[in-house]
């Protein structure tokens, strides 16, 4: 089957790197080498080499999930603080060791099974779906990869499987665990609660007296202390100080619209989820059980074990999709379900979750912002081409107020401490250079975030004091009535709470009440915090509770526990899902042991120095 698979010929011409690359994306990891050699392994597992291949795709793989998770690239460094490296160098010591014992145990597949696999492989595929050789060949070749060793992986990637499934096979946990742990997170609660505010009070806090002022202002010395302060001296130039140097030559602004065609013509656009189901039946009963909300589209998601990122098609144009799911999706103009319909991979459903309108922007309504662009870039070009000169004015020993009249720059002074926002403070660069300054030191150029440049000396260093008394007196007599407001709420409060758990209702207490019928653990409700939502949870029933929220006090009263409905449709379909979930937990954790074990009974050996040479390559080279 093998051999016939390498020597059968196709000719159909499609584009093969980009393919290539992402079955794999191991470019240059086998043929290479460290020191100059070539290095085909990081190390070995008993008998078994770990191959450099394996690791370099690893550690691609662990990063690429990382970064889908939280929505953007991780850094090099952040791969290092979340130990993806380790996670990554794990995963296939493991596998080596799996593969190890196969080898020991005599454990092996047929040719026949091997080709069905690499046959079964999307990234071999040609446009219409079938197995392509010169697919195949071509990125393996890309990889460093020859169709021997490719096989002999999978032969012993296939041969670990059969030791992971005689493991799991016995692994099952009790359906108590999942109804347990759903019951849990799914149990909700009824309870009503109460806002008590200043308002209710029948007597404020005001007209104190001196004597009450003064003891405040003793007993809180923090309030009153100003912040250490920095008095700097700077020059800065900013883009907006030189727009009236820059002339707009004629027709530049119009050649810059029509160069951005795709800028400001954008056709109109749907976001667009998709579930591909393997008959048409399944697929109406799918669209069924969702309408008459028994399940939900997310649940027919996780139930086939897929994640949101594997049924996104992202932003989706007119004309991209067949004809027939192009009427589907762009004559609906809301967004919810849709389908089933059939297409080129099956019958399926589509969720669409944002509609975005066709937009046309005319050149005269796009010109004032193109300008303003213009004229900003070519400041920062200026900007620019000032530096080197303003450098040397300050190596040679200028001040900053020489620098001012030698330059365009403008001298301006500043008070700054830690809450300062205001002017050249709300920049974050200035900022971090002005808290880092020292009396007597060398004042260097720096720019800011908008193209900007700056340079700084700090004149003097205002340590914090208390203000005087009269100096805050008003200020005083404010956070005074404050202060004992919120003592006098407090007492409130506790007689509400007392005569509440005697048996008197909100109503009866002509307090506002707000009815929550139903709340789940993780629910958020505006105004209440979620500290009072979790005491709701450990409460008993007819049980009060109170939370500080502001400058009120939220009173609240468990009426009701409603426990998980295990028999309804929808707790059986979530009862299934979590069981599948903590069986797929326990027999991870059962082959991860056993691995563990394999790996201490046969040794573990690591070339640290090629596995630092593959980390520099992926994290510290052009990309994950």
């Amino acid at each position: 089957m093998l051999s016939s698979m390498r020597s059968s010929k196709k000719n159909q011409p499609f584009v093969y790197g980009l393919m290539g690359l992402l079955a794999l994306g191991l470019v240059g990891f086998a043929s290479g080498g460290v020191g100059g050699a070539r290095v085909n392994s990081i190390g070995s597992v008993g008998e078994e080499p770990i191959p450099v291949t394996s690791y370099a795709q690893s550690l691609r793989n662990t990063v690429q999930n990382i970064s889908r998770q939280i929505g953007r690239q991780v850094t090099a460094q952040e791969v290092l603080n979340y130990g993806l490296q380790a996670e990554a160098l794990e995963n296939v010591v493991s596998s080596a060791a799996l593969s190890n014992e196969a080898a020991r145990l005599g454990l092996s597949v047929g040719d026949a099974l091997v080709a069905k696999e690499i046959v079964a492989a999307p990234a071999f595929s040609s446009i219409t779906g079938k197995f392509d050789k010169e697919a195949y060949e071509f990125a393996l070749k890309r990889s460093g990869l020859n169709t021997k060793e490719y096989e002999l992986q999978t032969r012993k990637a296939i041969a670990r499987g059969l030791i992971e499934g005689a493991i799991s096979s016995g692994a099952k946990t009790p359906n108590s665990h999942a109804l347990t742990l759903i019951k849990h997170a799914r149990e909700e609660r009824s309870f009503e609660w109460a806002n008590i505010e200043t308002t209710l009070l029948t007597e404020r806090s005001t007209n104190p007296n001196e004597l009450q002022l003064t003891t405040h202002y003793n007993d809180n010395p923090a309030s009153y202390t100003t912040l250490l302060t920095r008095k700097m001296t700077y020059v800065m130039l900013s883009p907006e100080m030189l727009t009236g140097a820059v002339k707009v030559p004629e027709g530049s602004i119009e050649e810059s619209y029509n160069n951005q065609p795709d800028r400001f013509n954008k056709p109109e656009r749907r976001s667009v989820d998709r579930i591909i189901f393997e008959t048409i039946n399944s697929a109406k009963d799918a669209k069924n059980q969702i309408s008459k909300k028994i399940t939900t589209f997310d649940q027919i998601v996780a139930s086939r074990g897929l994640t949101i990122e594997d049924i996104d098609l992202g932003d989706v144009e007119k004309g991209q999709l067949s004809s027939s799911v192009d009427a589907l999706l762009f004559e609906a103009n809301e967004i919810g379900i849709y389908g089933p319909v059939d297409t080129d991979l099956g019958p399926a459903l589509f969720r669409i979750n944002a509609i975005t309108l066709a937009q046309h922007i005319k050149y005269s309504d796009a010109r004032e912002e193109l300008t303003a662009e213009f004229v900003g870039e070519e400041s920062r070009l200026l900007i620019n081409e000032m530096v080197t000169d303003i450098d040397d004015l300050l190596a040679q020993g200028l001040t900053l107020e020489e620098i001012a009249e030698e330059t365009d720059m403008t001298l301006n002074t500043i008070s700054i401490d830690t809450n300062s926002e205001e002017g050249i403070a709300a920049y974050d660069g200035f900022r971090i250079e002005a808290f880092s300054a020292i009396k007597g030191g060398y004042p260097e150029l720096k720019e800011l975030s908008d193209g900007g440049i700056f340079a700084l000396r700090l004149d003097e260093l205002i340590q914090p004091s208390l203000r005087p008394f009269n100096d805050v007196k008003q200020k005083v007599a404010q956070d005074w009535a404050i202060t004992e407001d919120n003592k006098s709420l407090v007492a409130l409060a506790a007689n509400i709470t007392k005569k509440l758990d005697d048996g008197a209702s909100f109503k009866s207490l002509e307090l506002k009440v707000f009815q929550v019928k139903s709340i789940a653990r993780n629910a958020y409700i505006d105004g209440v915090p979620t500290t009072l939502i979790k005491d709701v949870f450990e409460s008993k029933v007819d049980k009060t509770m109170q939370a500080k929220s502001g400058n009120s006090i939220i009173i609240a009263r468990l009426n009701k526990v409603i426990p998980f409905d295990e028999t309804s449709d929808i707790g059986k379909n979530l009862l299934s899902q979590v069981r599948l979930q903590l069986s797929k937990q326990v027999t991870g954790d059962l082959v991860r042991l056993f691995a563990s074990a394999l790996k201490t009974r046969d040794g573990v050996s690591l070339n640290q120095v090629a596995v630092n040479q593959i980390n520099t390559q992926i994290l510290g080279g052009s990309g994950f």
